[in-house]
């Protein structure tokens, strides 16, 4: 029995005649044609008005495609005028009918874009599907959903051939304010929440944001999640999507994907279980738990044992960025480390009905693979597809590493000595180090690595002065993590002075010129004297590293001179003592 698709918005038929057409529209919503479209000039009321749903931000329209809209202009070919339309940002087409039904649409393009046109682009016939006989999509067949930024205009052409119901879907998610995330990288605190089904280590969980913070709308949901038994691939997609999208875009496309795939493709959920923008952040697709071996949609015949994850954009148009490469790597090894699986294996797996592989049939394929291996498809694009032998090796690299023991260090590394310019410092290593293992020593200053640096035993020179000198040492030992610890001196690195003290009396009169001098190096130090003659006191600041001090009332005589520098934040306090005669 075939089921209904559910939360299905009404289609739109555009009831037209006679050049001038008023169309009855679901939701309040009307349609306005004008016999030449948008004109030469553009002018006139929207032909397509969008509009959202109660408690939604994501305004819709879906369109029939008529006789009266989209008119043979051709042997196999229909074409529409130049329509306008309310904002949208993005646009997909449907029709109902079973895949094996020849021929399909071929459907392209071009959108009106700040008052230009842009060039035509194919709208590429959906390849990420649910498994036959998983009550997802109920003969909805459909094409990439494609973003195209903002636009107020559409045309369309379809070759081939054009469905009795073809839909043209035209969606714009709206930005929200808290729509603005970080860029990739991190770990989530959470953790897998059960043991390895393997006998591997299971890596650590990547930053993976969650369904509520791109906002999604759980009442487009249908039904609860199913889960697989086991995980023995990791499918890689992509969206098939426009490249130049901005970060702050990202959340308000995963809703407009998900409106598509629950609302007008009739699946229960989002097909994919993650999705990777261009920046290497990972975002959770379908619901069910990040953790979990949800079952997705989004490769034919092979979804019951599998993790899916599609890159938003189209990667035949251009190379995933490292970011990208790292992202689906950390991802994979997060989930295959806990079936006790690397990524450049092969697994045999039995399809349960694909356009490549038919139901029954056992097939060996990567256990990282494109999506173009189980299905006859170009996804995941040329371009990713051809450096999935990097992603397999990265995927290897982390979950290795993660296989390794930590370090058992029982006491931490050290810098030992006082940090003064033509002193002496020395590195204390770690101990507990295992038998074998080797100590690469590096001196930091502010954090940054000095060249040749790298004995035991480091002298601060004049460079060094009111710097903070460190140490990092790289502990390496078979079978153990590759261990950094770091340490760092005891202050920054100072500079010992002298006083040089020259006095002189007559007539009563004293004067003490003073000067701080750096040892080792020049400089000119500053802060302040204390001079004292006998038992009378001045204070000073120093000018240029020098100050005089001149005193009144003295009898002839001899009187001691003890003369006082505080030091400042990298010259160290000095003291000097001498006499002085009065004449």
């Amino acid at each position: 029995m075939e089921h209904e698709a559910t939360h299905r918005r009404p289609l739109l038929k555009a009831m037209v005649g006679g050049g001038l057409a008023l169309g009855a529209v679901a939701g309040g919503a009307r349609v306005f044609l004008s016999p030449d479209g948008l004109g030469s000039k553009g002018e006139g009321p929207p032909a397509l008005e969008l509009s959202a749903d109660s408690g939604s931000d994501v305004r819709a329209l879906e369109v029939q495609l008529g006789d009266e809209l989209l008119p043979q202009v051709a042997q196999g070919r229909w074409g529409s005028t130049q329509l306008r339309t309310s904002t949208h940002s993005m646009v997909g087409f449907t029709w109902a009918g079973a895949r094996s039904a020849q021929p399909q649409p071929k459907v392209q393009v071009r959108s009106r874009v700040r008052g230009g046109w842009t060039s035509w682009r194919s709208v590429r016939a959906l390849h990420d599907l649910p498994d036959p006989g998983s009550g997802e999509g109920r003969g909805v067949l459909g094409t990439e959903l494609a973003w195209i930024g903002d636009a107020d205009g559409i045309q369309v052409q379809v070759a081939g051939a054009r469905p009795a119901d073809l839909t043209m879907v035209l969606l714009h998610p709206a930005r929200r304010a808290d729509d603005r995330f970080q860029s990739a990288y991190g770990r989530d605190p959470a953790t897998y929440g059960r043991s390895s089904k393997g006998a591997l280590t299971p890596t650590a969980r990547p930053k993976i944001y969650s369904r509520s913070q791109w906002g999604a709308d759980e009442s487009w949901r249908d039904g609860n999640p199913e889960f697989c038994s086991t995980i023995q691939q990791v499918h890689v997609h992509h969206t098939v999507n426009s490249n130049d999208y901005a970060e702050d875009d990202v959340p308000a496309l995963l809703r407009g994907i998900y409106r598509y795939h629950t609302q007008n493709l009739g699946w229960s959920d989002v097909g994919y279980n993650f999705l990777v923008d261009r920046f290497g952040r990972i975002w959770t697709g379908r619901a069910g738990g990040a953790a979990k071996a949800v079952r997705g949609a989004h490769t034919l015949g092979f979804n019951a044992t599998s993790t899916g994850v599609s890159v938003i954009g189209n990667l035949d148009q251009v190379a995933p960025s490292s970011a990208v490469l790292e992202a689906i790597a950390q991802l994979a090894a997060w989930k295959l480390s806990h079936y006790g699986l690397l990524g450049s294996g092969t697994t045999t797996v039995v399809s349960e009905g694909s356009d490549k592989f038919r139901a029954g049939k056992s097939v060996t394929l990567p256990i990282i693979d494109g999506h173009r291996d189980t299905n006859d498809t170009a996804c995941p694009g040329g371009n990713l597809y051809a450096v999935l032998d990097q992603v397999r090796a990265r995927t290897d690299a982390i979950i290795n590493a993660a296989q390794l023991q930590p370090m058992p260090i029982t006491r931490p590394a050290a810098v030992v000595g006082t940090p003064v310019v033509g002193g002496r410092l020395r590195a204390r290593l770690p101990k507990g180090r295992p038998e074998g293992t080797t100590a690469a020593i590096a001196w930091l200053r502010d954090g940054v690595a000095i060249p040749g640096a790298t004995r035991k035993v480091y002298q601060p020179t004049a460079e060094d002065a009111g710097r903070q000198l460190g140490l990092r040492i790289t502990l390496s030992c078979a079978g153990y993590e590759t261990t950094e610890v770091t340490a760092s001196a005891a202050g920054i690195v100072k500079v010992e002075t002298t006083l040089e003290v020259h006095s002189s009396g007559r007539g009563g009169r004293v004067k003490v010129r003073a000067r701080v001098v750096p040892v080792g190096m020049d400089g000119v130090p500053t802060g302040a004297l204390r001079v004292k003659v006998n038992q009378r006191t001045k204070r000073v600041d120093l000018r240029s590293g020098r100050r005089k001090a001149r005193f009144v009332g003295f009898a002839k005589g001899r009187y001691p001179v003890v003369v006082r520098y505080f030091g400042d934040g990298v010259y160290l306090p000095s003291r000097a003592v001498s006499e002085v005669r009065v004449r």
